[in-house]
């Protein structure tokens, strides 16, 4: 039964395709406008990212139109009819572009045929890769089979994928299937928010005056990883027993799909973002997440919690070995963490060096340099009415961060 469930799937898969194709090859008869088109499946809100790289061209010209798209693929019914007429949409905006970012896997853009001049660039929704993904975790428990990898030309058509430094650029490489010529080395811009002290101070001041009791004790952070088919609840219930809450706060920091329980009192405020959070915490506790490496900029105490690592492994595997890189930070032992927090005892030289192994540009400049990058292929001074950047409301908001 089931093998004969996955043949549909991929007659409707195909199907779908040609479909999508068919009505694309009309689409793209429209004209190529001087623009740059953002997507994205990890949030129905333009993430930090998007909109650093839409204020900065925007600040240096406005003959330039940007439009973010970001909308989070469900699983109901509903939902999946709505993320078609979604698909559409995008679809006439990267058939009139000449620029496409994303920071993921996009259905439209892997399995359509696109016209020759468009530049697609793939800056991935992490900073790093501790743990294996895309081509590199094909059939195993984690990852994607290959059958439906190959009929959905997962992660086709890059121009250029962007990569934090050499060594994460191998395994961007393997994840990706492209070839070390379509690498370019940069951090991703929330690189520039979480180290410069004026991007998102407002944030942190008016988390305080909302959470006054955090400036009175030292705040532990904890953000695990996604898992795809359990939940993080083991972790999470062995670091709340363990913690002198008389000495320190606790805050738990989910990825949005995560469904672990009980645990809202060491939740804040959705409208705090995890780079804000990383600013305000003292320690930060993490297991195979890629938040690691946007937490050593802020050169605080940095602790792998991997209680589940030989399964971890063997479900998803890993491309760091943790306790040889980061050994006096990783414990499958709650318990020796918080000690190692409570004596106050910490290898910031170990850090650094895993700092500079894996983060290139330790600068403030690296939304800079992927928009001077995306200019190499828009047409910068073009003489024409400036476009009207319909910013959507999320991006009005943030604009000034």
């Amino acid at each position: 039964m089931k093998k004969i469930r996955t043949k549909i799937l991929r007659v409707a898969i195909c199907v779908g395709k040609w479909l999508l194709n068919t009505i694309y090859f009309f689409v793209k008869i429209c004209p190529t406008k001087n623009k740059v088109v953002m997507l994205s499946r990890q949030s129905n809100k333009p993430n930090v990212d998007f909109l650093l790289i839409q204020k900065e061209i925007l600040r240096r010209t406005n003959n330039v139109e940007v439009k973010v798209l970001c909308k989070v693929l469900k699983k109901n019914l509903l939902d999946r009819i709505d993320y078609s007429f979604y698909i559409l949409k995008c679809m006439y905006h990267i058939a009139t572009a000449k620029v496409c970012i994303l920071d993921g896997y996009s259905i439209p853009i892997s399995i359509l045929k696109h016209k020759k001049n468009l530049e697609v660039i793939q800056i991935w929704h992490a900073s790093g890769a501790i743990k294996k993904f895309g081509y590199q975790s094909l059939d195993k428990k984690e990852g994607r089979g290959t059958g439906i990898a190959r009929i959905m030309n997962m992660h086709k058509n890059y121009s250029h994928v962007m990569a934090p430094s050499s060594i994460t650029a191998k395994f961007y490489e393997e994840a990706f299937g492209v070839k070390s010529d379509k690498i370019f080395i940069n951090g991703l811009p929330r690189l520039d928010y979480i180290i410069s002290e004026e991007l998102g101070k407002e944030k942190l001041d008016e988390f305080y005056k909302q959470y006054p009791n955090y400036k009175d004790k030292k705040t532990i952070l904890y953000v695990p990883t996604f898992r795809k088919n359990t939940d993080n609840e083991i972790g999470i219930k062995k670091l709340i027993k363990h913690i002198d809450y008389e000495k320190y706060n606790l805050i738990i920091k989910l990825h949005p799909l995560d469904k672990s329980k009980d645990i809202n009192e060491y939740i804040v405020d959705k409208k705090y973002n995890t780079f804000d959070l990383l600013k305000i915490a003292d320690y930060i506790i993490t297991d195979y997440s890629a938040i690691a490496f946007e937490a050593i900029l802020l050169n605080k105490p940095l602790y792998f919690y991997v209680y589940d690592i030989n399964e971890y492994q063997e479900a998803r595997g890993l491309n760091i070995d943790l306790f040889k890189e980061m050994n006096n930070s990783t414990s499958i032992n709650i318990k020796e963490i918080i000690k190692t927090i409570e004596n106050n005892k910490y290898d910031y030289e170990e850090l650094e060096v895993f700092k500079n192994k894996y983060i290139e540009n330790l600068d403030t400049n690296n939304t800079k340099r992927l928009v001077e990058f995306v200019f190499k292929y828009l047409d910068k001074g073009v003489e024409n009415e400036p476009y009207k950047n319909n910013i959507n409301e999320h991006s009005k908001e943030k604009l000034n961060i």
